[in-house]
C-alpha cells in the first residue's frame, strides 16, 4: 500500500491507500516499481518509505 499520493510514470496521479503489486526492485531496495490497478490504472517508481507491506503472495 503506497502512504502518500505519487505520481505514475505517465503522471498518473496514484492516491494514498492505493494497493499494487511489486514488478521490480531498484537500488537494493531503497525504491519499487509498483503496479496499481485500482484506483488507477498506473505503473509507479516508489520510494521504499512510502509503502507498506499489506500481503505477501504464497510461495
Amino acid at each position: 500500500m503506497v502512504l502518500a499520493d505519487v505520481l505514475g510514470d505517465d503522471a498518473v496521479p496514484v492516491p494514498a491507500g492505493s494497493v499494487g503489486t511489486v514488478v521490480a526492485i531498484w537500488a537494493g531496495g531503497a525504491a519499487f516499481e509498483v503496479e496499481f490497478t485500482q484506483p488507477v490504472d498506473a505503473l509507479a517508481t516508489v520510494e521504499a518509505a512510502l509503502l507498506s507491506v499489506v500481503d505477501r503472495a504464497a510461495g
